[in-house]
């Protein structure tokens, strides 16, 4: 067997156990040997590999993502990119809500040099630590007075975590009265040239109480997070907290009585795909700082809230997103969506390695272009 049709091997470590049953499906060998394998997948420690890769070798993480998926530099880069965007770039403040980075000196005091007469109810404050996912340490208060003194108490509890404060999406829209939050899928499948695909399918949260302003330290209003909402005594098992797209465009133009037909294909996506070009473009400068060997690609989350006007907007970028798919809408969205990824990446490094054209990749099959460099 030659090396151009050998069978492709895959290092995936012990705490990738949803990644590697779904990759074993693949018709890909696994092996044990890191310096043996085409493609490496770790969750923990791979920061240590990175000057270690051979010429063609993959690894699941680009070594400065940080620039996407922490908030606090997410903001950062989005605020920059406001400063100097062009007529054609989107205005962050648009699709990103209003946010402060409480670590930044300057943005700290305008924050909280803001007047408590403004103080609203109705229009609160989301305290999120800067690194953390799963709704992990997220606070919701309306009076900046209070978000200070929560800010305070939590630096004196961990010194080292960042935090940033972003306004509320006060309204959201309600699928059966519920507050809820679509999960996108989204690969960065290479840097140079940059290739960025949207997964044509993600799935639709929703929380267990029904919505409403006020009562913000109830989690199964506020945290539209299965994992946040599993850990309430009041969470109810049987309660279907997981939509598929195809239900979601259902209740906008059934139940919400809106003739947008197509409007998961026609608008959300589309106007998705350029928040995320706009995050990857505004952070790109960070991303391309790779070492010599080795390719580096990464598969995203982002959390999108549509509010009542049916507009999207983007709240946080998280790498590796849940791959566990024992719920019935996972399990049509996430197997399928990893397993094209990889075969993705890997086409791509074939065809580096054989130096040949990266246009018009054959795996590209449910994937939607959001940056084709090539």
């Amino acid at each position: 067997m030659t090396d151009s049709t050998r069978p492709q091997s895959l290092f995936v470590d012990t705490r990738s156990k949803n990644a590697r049953a779904i990759l074993s499906e693949l018709g890909v060998s696994f092996t044990v040997n890191l310096a043996s394998a085409d493609l490496i997948w770790m969750q923990s420690n791979y920061q240590q590999f990175y000057d270690q890769l051979q010429e063609y070798q993959l690894l699941n993480h680009i070594p400065n993502e940080d620039a996407l998926v922490d908030k606090g530099n997410l903001t950062d880069h989005l605020t920059a990119r406001s400063r100097t965007r062009t007529e054609t770039d989107l205005p962050s403040n648009t699709f990103y809500p209003c946010t402060y980075r409480l670590y930044d000196e300057r943005e700290h005091q305008t924050f909280f040099a803001q007047s408590p007469e403004c103080d609203r109810a109705d229009e609160p404050w989301i305290l999120k630590p800067t690194d953390e996912s799963r709704g992990i340490g997220i606070r919701i208060e309306w009076q900046v007075e209070k978000v200070r003194r929560v800010y305070q108490h939590l630096q004196r509890e961990n010194p080292e975590s960042d935090y940033i404060v972003q306004r509320y999406i006060r309204n959201p829209l309600l699928l059966s009265g519920r507050k809820s939050e679509i999960r996108l899928y989204w690969l960065i499948a290479n840097l140079d040239p940059l290739m960025v695909l949207l997964y044509r399918e993600g799935t639709v949260r929703l929380n267990t109480l029904p919505f409403r302003l006020g009562d913000y330290d109830n989690p199964l209003i506020h945290l539209t997070n299965i994992y946040q909402q599993k850990q309430d005594p009041d969470y109810v098992p049987e309660l279907r907290l997981k939509w598929t797209f195809t239900q979601l465009q259902t209740y906008i133009t059934d139940q919400l009585g809106l003739s947008q037909s197509d409007f998961i294909a026609a608008r959300f996506k589309p106007l998705c795909k350029r928040y995320l070009a706009c995050a990857v473009e505004a952070a790109i400068e960070k991303l391309a700082e790779v070492p010599p060997k080795g390719h580096f690609f990464g598969l995203y989350g982002a959390d999108i809230i549509l509010d009542d006007t049916l507009h999207p907007w983007l709240t946080e970028i998280q790498y590796e997103p849940g791959l566990s798919h024992d719920d019935p809408v996972k399990h049509q969205v996430v197997p399928p969506m990893l397993r094209e990824a990889v075969q993705i990446v890997l086409e791509i490094q074939q065809r580096k390695r054989w130096k040949e054209s990266l246009a018009q990749l054959d795996s590209v099959k449910n994937f939607e272009w959001i940056i084709d460099e090539t």
